[in-house]
């Protein structure tokens, strides 16, 4: 390893991955440094006996040729060597509420015409939610590929207008009101902070088009990387970043935890900004600052249950289930003690994306990091939290049978992942799923900005704009466009 660079990556997240990809492309020396063993964050695979599952990225929106996410891996070369599976297009999603089933389809107008079908009564409601949607949608440069002249999300109305509200003004139909905003599992949706402007974007992004990655979502790291390596670029693992070095009050480098020091004229920090400031030594930052950007509160964790089943048993569903046990797409992010869990989301791995039957499944509902905060400053969390993990699996278990009712007989053997396996393995306060809160509002006070007080250092990742495989795309180019210029970014990738 040389060390000095001209771009110092922390993280090998797909934040840092692609702001690595952009900039080794324009010929700037990058060096992306990460912490753990394996590189990719939350797009990491792991194996349970012959199964294969995805950490954190589970499907795919708006892949469709000509859609925002193909433009995007076309221009980050990946596209065509991902093995993919196109989701069932009359149904990717499917909604259990309380005794109501509704499904999404891809599309905007076969999306129209099956709300239609449920809700005969509220044509015009249901017109007027996608005419907004779209318009929300369109209303940002960015997520359109224009080259904004000046990049400004303050301009946005959307920001600061409540998406609960936003859907209450268009029907008072409470049963349409959750057929509309039951996807909401995906960004951590709460009635009294989130936006019109993400719930419209990421139903947007899905609605559009849906994929599966065939093997899990892996394969768009490894591709990343190979990708950066062709182009010059170095990836170190176990390089963990406990410092940023200045010399008087620029910004030099960082100190790895073995007392390395490694160099960079910019620095692009992946990893939460709450924790980066952390890194920073006193008086190098105003406090103002650091106090606004370690208060912004973070979204809901999730206790997720990974199962290998006995094969030709279960069969493989072409789509996600979002089960609500009430008639109340809202309350389960911030669910009583007593009543969890009262949501699943599963999916069924598309290993070879050919068989009618899985070999595994996944099971997620959310979990507030109180639950296992008497362990979370443990190294060895012994038989308690053993015992603990095997009883909130079980009550999952259940709950998942409701719909899949013979699924326990046939599980093998299962893994489970709680809030503090999310705080440890991607670096998240408490193991948050989607980032920071984006609070409607005061959007400004909790919105985090690419570019940072200190002139050469920035951030990207979930915690800039949006979370997910779309909101983390546009950070990356935010967040090399403050390098190298945005517009020139945006037009490379309309350009590939």
């Amino acid at each position: 390893m040389d060390n000095n660079y001209d771009i110092l990556i922390l993280g090998a997240g797909l934040g840092g991955l692609e702001c690595a990809y952009i900039l080794s492309k324009k010929g700037y020396k990058v060096c992306v440094l990460e912490k753990n063993k394996n590189i990719g964050g939350t797009l990491q695979n792991f194996k349970l006996g012959d199964c294969t599952f995805s950490s954190g990225m589970h499907y795919l929106g708006s892949l469709d040729e000509g859609q925002l996410l193909n433009k995007l891996f076309r221009y980050f070369n990946i596209l065509n060597g991902l093995d993919i599976k196109r989701m069932d297009p009359e149904v990717f999603d499917r909604f259990i509420i309380g005794d109501k089933q509704i499904d999404y389809p891809m599309g905007w107008d076969r999306f129209a015409d099956k709300m239609e079908s449920y809700f005969p009564n509220e044509k015009d409601a249901i017109q007027q939610y996608v005419k907004l949607i779209n318009s929300v949608a369109n209303s940002q440069a960015i997520y359109n590929l224009k080259s904004p002249q000046d990049y400004d999300i303050r301009t946005n109305p959307y920001l600061n207008t409540g998406v609960y509200s936003a859907i209450e003004a268009i029907t008072k139909n409470r049963e349409l009101q959750n057929a509309l905003t039951a996807l909401n599992f995906v960004y951590a949706g709460d009635k009294n902070s989130t936006s019109l402007y993400t719930h419209a974007l990421i139903n947007n992004y899905y609605i559009q088009s849906a994929y599966r990655l065939v093997g899990g979502s892996g394969q768009i790291a490894d591709l990343l990387a190979a990708n950066i390596r062709n182009m010059g670029g170095e990836i170190l693992c176990e390089k963990e970043v406990e410092e940023l070095l200045f010399e008087e009050k620029s910004l030099t480098g960082v100190q790895i935890i073995n007392g390395e020091k490694v160099y960079g004229k910019n620095i692009i920090s992946n990893i939460h900004p709450a924790i980066t400031i952390d890194m920073i030594p006193e008086g190098k930052l105003r406090k103002s600052f650091k106090t606004r950007l370690t208060a912004i509160p973070n979204t809901i964790s999730v206790f997720g249950l990974h199962l290998r089943v006995r094969p030709d048993k279960i069969p493989y569903l072409n789509h996600n289930v979002h089960y609500y046990k009430n008639n109340d797409v809202w309350p389960v992010s911030s669910y009583p003690h007593d009543q969890w869990p009262s949501f699943f989301y599963l999916y069924t791995p598309s290993n070879d994306g050919t068989n009618d039957y899985t070999n595994s499944l996944s099971i997620y509902t959310y979990m507030h990091f109180n639950e296992v905060r008497n362990w979370a400053e443990k190294t060895e969390r012994g038989d308690e939290y053993r015992a603990w993990k095997n009883k909130k699996a079980e009550e999952l278990i259940l709950l998942a049978s409701k719909y899949i009712t013979n699924l326990k007989e046939n599980i093998i053997d299962w893994i489970a992942s709680t809030p503090l396996t999310y705080r440890d393995y991607i670096g998240t306060p408490e193991g948050g799923m989607y980032g920071t809160i984006r609070d409607y509002h005061d959007p400004m006070s909790s919105y985090i900005f690419p570019r940072t007080k200190i002139p050469n250092l920035f951030f990207t990742g979930q915690n800039i704009n949006l979370h997910g495989m779309l909101g983390v795309s546009i950070s990356a180019l935010l967040t090399c466009g403050e390098i190298t210029g945005l517009q020139e970014i945006i037009k490379e990738v309309n350009d590939a």
